[in-house]
Formats: C-alpha cells, sequence, structure tokens
C-alpha cells in the first residue's frame, strides 16, 4: 500500500513540473555557477549599507525601491527596484535572498557571498566626504579582509578562489572630488591624466589586496560618461555653458554616483526628453567625459597587465566596458522600450536632474519608458540590459578579454 502511495506522489509531482510554465522550470532547473560572490563599488550598487550611518548618501525611503519584489520597506538601493548587480547575481544562478548587505549580513551569509558598496564612496578615501558617512574602497577591502578571517579555514582559499569580485569604483573620485574644486584640491593638483594615474594606482593597490585574500575572478566595471546625466544635463545651460561648475551638487538626502550609461546625442535645448520615441538633442559635458575616457583607458591597460599573470598567477579579470552599453542604450532606446532618455523618473527641476528624488515623491508611472531613475541613477529595465548583455555578449567591446558567464565557467 506504501508502495502504490509513493509511486502516486511522484507521478503527481512529476504531472506538476511538466504542466508548470517554461520560466519556472528553467528556473528550477538553473544551478548556481559559483559559490559565491562579492560586490565592492558606490551608490550604483550599495544596497543598504549607509542605512544607519549619518550620511546625506542614502536611499532607504520611498519611491526608492518602490518597484523592488516582495520588499515591504525601501531596500536601500539607488533605483526603482533591482541594481545592476543584484540581476547579474540572479544570472550566475543565486537565488533569493539576494546578496545581502555587509553592514546587515549576518555570519552565517559570509561564505555564500556579501555587499560590501557604500553609496558616495570612491577609490580615493577622501571621496565623498562632502556627503558625510560612507565607506571607501580601502575600507570595503578591510572589512571583506574581517570576513575571511571568520570564514571556516577548511576548504576556505579553493572556495574564494572560485567566487565572483565585482568591483566598480571611479564615478565620484570625478563627481565628488576632482569637479568639485570649491570642496577639494585635486584638479588644482593633477591634471586629468595624472588623477587618472593616481586613482588607478591606488585602484590596482586594492585589487592585489583582494587578490592575497583570495580572489582570482574578478569583474572590474568602468565608468559610464557621466557627463551625460540628467544631473550635468541639468547644469548645463541653452548655450552649453557648464552652469556653477564648483558648486556642491544638490542631494536632498540623496547619495552620489553615475550610471555606466549615456546619452551621448549631441546638440543643446531647453526640454531633452521626449514620450514620442524620439529624442531631442542633448549637449553633454564633454570636459567631464574626456577625463572619464583617460580613467578607462588606464583602467583596462590595468586588466590587461593584471591578467598576464606576473604580478597576479592565477587571477582572471573582466573589463566591463560601461560607456559602450550606455551608447547601445541610446542608440537601440526604442527597440528597448525606452522613450525618455535623459530625464529622471522622479527629481525636481530640469530634466529632473536639479534634485533627486524627494521623500514620497510620486515617481513616473511607467519606469519600464526611462532609462534614469534620478538624477544619478539607472532604472531597473536599465540594469536588467547591461546585466544580460555583459553576462552573454560576444563582443569584447563590452566585456574584455570575455564574458562574465564564461568567467565564471574557469
Amino acid at each position: 500500500m506504501m508502495g502504490n502511495y509513493h509511486l502516486l506522489l511522484l507521478v503527481m509531482v512529476v504531472a506538476v513540473v511538466l504542466h508548470a510554465p517554461a520560466a519556472v522550470q528553467a528556473a528550477a532547473a538553473q544551478k548556481q555557477l559559483v559559490p559565491c560572490m562579492y560586490i565592492f563599488g558606490d551608490s550604483l550598487v550599495d544596497n543598504g549599507n549607509n542605512n544607519n550611518i549619518l550620511s546625506l548618501a542614502r536611499a532607504n525611503y520611498r519611491p526608492y525601491g518602490v518597484d523592488f519584489p516582495d520588499g515591504a520597506a525601501p531596500p536601500g538601493r539607488f533605483t526603482n527596484g533591482r541594481t545592476m548587480v543584484d540581476l547579474l547575481a540572479g544570472l550566475l544562478g543565486f537565488q533569493p535572498p539576494f546578496i545581502p548587505a555587509y553592514a546587515m549580513a549576518q555570519p552565517s551569509d559570509y561564505a555564500r557571498g556579501l555587499n560590501f558598496a557604500s553609496g558616495a564612496a570612491g577609490v580615493r578615501p577622501e571621496t565623498g566626504n562632502n556627503l558625510g558617512g560612507h565607506y571607501p574602497l580601502s575600507e570595503q577591502v578591510s572589512h571583506f579582509r574581517s570576513v575571511v578571517g571568520q570564514i571556516a579555514p577548511a576548504g576556505r582559499d579553493k572556495r574564494l578562489g572560485r567566487c565572483i569580485y565585482y568591483v566598480g569604483m571611479g564615478s565620484n573620485d570625478y563627481l565628488n572630488n576632482y569637479f568639485m574644486p570649491d570642496y577639494y584640491n585635486t584638479a588644482q593638483t593633477y591634471d586629468p591624466a595624472a588623477y587618472a594615474a593616481a586613482l588607478l594606482q591606488e585602484y590596482e593597490r586594492q585589487l592585489t589586496a583582494l587578490y592575497a585574500l583570495g580572489a582570482r575572478k574578478f569583474v572590474v566595471a568602468g565608468v559610464g560618461q557621466i557627463g551625460c546625466i540628467p544631473y550635468e544635463l541639468a547644469r548645463i545651460d541653452d548655450d552649453g555653458d557648464d552652469q556653477g561648475r564648483g558648486r556642491p551638487p544638490p542631494t536632498s538626502g540623496i547619495g552620489l554616483a553615475t550610471p555606466g550609461i549615456t546619452v551621448s546625442i549631441g546638440g543643446s535645448g531647453g526640454n531633452r526628453s521626449t514620450a514620442n520615441g524620439g529624442a531631442k538633442k542633448s549637449g553633454c559635458n564633454d570636459k567631464i567625459n574626456s577625463a572619464i575616457a583617460i580613467y578607462n583607458k588606464g583602467l583596462l591597460a590595468m586588466v590587461k597587465r593584471l591578467n598576464r599573470g606576473q604580478q597576479t598567477p592565477g587571477a582572471n579579470l573582466v573589463f566591463l566596458n560601461a560607456v559602450n552599453s550606455g551608447k547601445d542604450l541610446a542608440a537601440n532606446a526604442a527597440a528597448y522600450g525606452f522613450t525618455v532618455l535623459d530625464r529622471g523618473c522622479c527629481g525636481v527641476g530640469r530634466n529632473n536632474g536639479q534634485i533627486t528624488c524627494l521623500p514620497m515623491q510620486r515617481p513616473c508611472d511607467d519606469r519600464t519608458k526611462y532609462i534614469f531613475w534620478d538624477a544619478f541613477h539607472p532604472t531597473e529595465a536599465a540594469n536588467r540590459i547591461i546585466a544580460n548583455k555583459v553576462f552573454s555578449s560576444s563582443s569584447t567591446s563590452d566585456a574584455y578579454p570575455i564574458n562574465v558567464s564564461r568567467l565564471a565557467a574557469i
């Protein structure tokens, strides 16, 4: 009798699986491609590490997180839903719960992965101090060092060597440092090339520190053309002049960072957004974009050098070309369903870029039509496209020298 019962139960389970939606079956069949994932960065990928510190760089209030799945409270992400690394982790097979913020994690989370990213953070320790508390890259690496010491040593080194380490830094070193001469002296001390070199020297020092702690598979994100984000567009007048460069950026309690996306469509003019599938011409801050180009070129050269293995044998680094991803979003906006290219879904002022999302402000109704969520950060819809591209693209202009899925398989 028990044998018949078990047979009947097996038949019922098989029937449920066979009749389940294809997406459900695919999700059930997907395996986790790497044992763990650790994330370092700024507000593009911060998921709540700044929530409980004295900082303007926080996003733990509505409308931030309005579309976050199964979330009653704003989770601290600087977007309407999931960040690019949330979505990339999903593509790597990580099932909910999401990889937690280090500040909120339990010791039982440490071996699976943690997010150390912090809004307003940069490569340089002083970057973002105008916004209050945050964790610069060196401190994020120190947090990881502490975590490694608490993971059981049996098999630890081998496990850590198979994990993915996402590192995305540099945006705030320009927005909240170099191009704020009233607050920082770096622009007087360095020309753009020397500043990029100084940033990259410290960046490499932190990556090699991660390597010494067991990291071998790195995803290193470049910086997008931040001269084209709504915040910068709002500061350019109709004659193409930068309005008040050097003044403190308006925050209203929001952290600053920039998306790896751009709307490089030239020209200038008043209302730079459209809802009819096209886009009016718009100017960008070429001075900032030129400085970013120097930095990205050096970052790619650093990835190539570390991949040669003389200093870091066994390391594999992938460079994500944020500028190219942004150009793709702009050039193929209609195909992706975007109709508003250079205006935040929420915010105040020109391009919704002069002040970012206010507490309890009503955002745009259809977030899938917008590339930008606020003055600085992309929507979940844009994040999803970027994550899919870097995970599976066969073009080295998107991910160099291989994509993230191939990195995971090494």
